[in-house]
């Protein structure tokens, strides 16, 4: 029966032991660099410093000099003033024993809106890393304890819509014989002639029919290609909904309310200086078209109505400008800016042999996730996307990805878990099995303490990438852990003539292979038992 776990486990323990003699400070404590000594180290020696105008050195020294505890076996000052701690063996042997679960979410509900790119065209290379980001998001945060649910959000009421529907129709003509007139905005990629061939085939002539045959070919297409890449949503949201259930007209109606709105040369505006704007965005153009930003808003209204505790967005690069809006429009609609975490995910861009390509949706130049998929496995993939913070840019290396050795960080991984069960299964054969109860005191190799503190990582690496909403922070730590298990499995025998040691290692061992496999199961990456 696994019981509640305290997120931090040793990290809060270290904090109790600084608070008992610090207790009004904020102390942070993180990981010691594998090439330095010590496990966790605090910088509050810098913190009382600063304040009282001390030599950091000095307070470090001092601070070391006052600590003393048990579960502590030695603590070491590193310049300039970082306090390191090593743990004692035995306070490791003892958390070693103990099953947690992570319950932090407390049953809340999360709802995460990712990809919602607009059906005009296949998913791209940006939408992927969003969608291997939200997913993976996702399943973190149900591994945390929320009720965490994914959605899309289909823009197909706006101006985009209508351009592809214009597109198509001028491919269907040129099909037919006749000159082709793409608008200068419109989608020109062969990927529009495959729809125009269908539009004919089924003789859909007028505009609207067009329109709506073409935007159902992209959602069908997106869900597809979706589930193809692991990905599955709890909801599918579409933009002409919100008209039809009146609530763009709703939220307009709460915005003029309030007296949030004015007109100025026919367009209106929302005030959203009001809330931290830099200037007030257009909601209505002297044309009467709807930006953006109000449906934005009203499907905003949509989601909370919905009764969600937080709603988290995944946005595209191209996105930013458009944060402080959405921000004022949840404020004016009587909730709290809190309510919602807007996430960027940057740029990707596909290198292969050494060249970055080019990827434009309109030209038609861009390189689709169906077209990656043909290339590499969607364990490769999603991986490689999930390398880098999702607020960095990512150049994706195609020949990296085409490697299958253990140059490859996600066959390096699953390597490490494919040799641990390939370990087990031999043990097995020779009559071992896995001990209910180990002596884990028989593990004193550096290499074993290591796996040990790789091990009890885990639950605070994952209680990061929640609170950051980070999902690269697993994929680095199950790297690292590979590394330190590979490094055991070079210089330490598993199954050897001491039956106890044997039985210790194994648990050691599998314990590592269990924790690969649940991050890997975060990321949406599978766990093979044998390569």
């Amino acid at each position: 029966m696994h019981r509640p776990w305290n997120t931090e486990v040793i990290r809060e323990d270290l904090r109790r032991i600084l608070k008992k003699e610090y207790p009004e400070e904020d102390i942070v404590i993180d990981y010691v660099p594998k090439e330095k000594e010590g496990d966790y180290y605090t910088n509050l020696a810098f913190k009382i410093a600063s304040r009282e105008g001390a030599k950091p050195d000095e307070v470090a020294n001092m601070i070391a000099r006052q600590i003393q505890d048990p579960i502590i076996k030695r603590i070491t000052v590193h310049p300039p003033a970082f306090i390191n701690f090593t743990l004692n063996e035995e306070y490791l042997y003892e958390q070693m024993s103990k099953d947690r679960i992570l319950d932090i979410g407390e049953g809340k509900r999360i709802l995460v809106e990712f990809v919602s790119a607009n059906p005009t065209g296949p998913i791209n290379i940006v939408s992927a890393r969003a969608a291997a980001v939200g997913d993976s998001l996702v399943r973190m945060l149900k591994k945390a304890g929320f009720n965490a649910y994914a959605e899309y959000y289909v823009n197909d009421a706006g101006k985009q819509a209508a351009l592809l529907a214009e597109s198509v129709r001028q491919r269907k003509i040129e099909i037919s014989g006749g000159e082709a007139h793409i608008p200068e905005n419109g989608y020109h990629g062969e990927y529009v002639k495959e729809i125009a061939v269908e539009v004919i085939a089924r003789g859909l002539e007028n505009q609207d029919d067009i329109k709506k045959y073409s935007i159902e070919y992209f959602i069908k297409d997106h869900q597809r290609v979706m589930r193809r890449f692991g990905v599955e949503f709890d909801v599918w949201t579409l933009e002409s909904d919100l008209y039809r259930q009146k609530y763009v007209d709703k939220a307009l109606g709460l915005l003029k309310e309030k007296n949030l709105t004015y007109t100025e040369e026919g367009a209106l505006f929302f005030r959203t200086t009001t809330f931290g704007d830099d200037k007030d965005r257009v909601i209505v153009t002297s044309d009467q078209r709807n930006t953006y930003l109000l449906p934005d808003i009203a499907y905003h209204l949509n989601k909370l109505e919905r009764n969600y505790d937080q709603l988290i967005d995944i946005w595209g690069p191209d996105h930013h400008g458009r944060i402080k809006g959405i921000l004022g429009g949840i404020q004016a609609l009587g909730f709290s800016a809190d309510v919602l975490r807007i996430m960027i995910v940057q740029e990707v861009k596909i290198k292969e042999h050494g060249k970055l390509m080019t990827m434009s949706k309109r030209a038609g130049t861009f390189a689709s996730l169906s077209d990656l998929l043909e290339k590499i496995p969607i364990d490769v993939a999603r991986f490689f996307f999930l390398m880098r913070s999702s607020s960095q840019h990512l150049d994706f290396d195609l020949d990296l990805a085409l490697k299958q050795s253990d140059e490859n960080p996600v066959y390096y991984v699953q390597y490490a878990y494919a040799r641990i069960k390939s370990i087990i299964r031999f043990a097995a054969q020779k009559g071992i099995d896995l001990p209910e109860k180990p002596n884990a005191s028989l593990l004193k190799q550096e290499e074993e303490f290591d796996l040990m503190k790789d091990i009890l990582k885990y639950t605070e690496v994952l209680s990061d990438a929640v609170h950051n909403l980070e999902p690269y922070m697993i994929t680095y730590y199950l790297i690292e852990l590979a590394r330190d298990f590979h490094s055991f499995y070079q210089k330490h025998r598993v199954v050897t003539d001491d039956t106890q040691l044997t039985q210790s290692r194994l648990y050691l061992i599998s314990r590592t292979a269990q924790t690969i496999k649940d991050g890997l199961e975060l990321l949406g990456v599978s766990c093979p038992e044998e390569m």
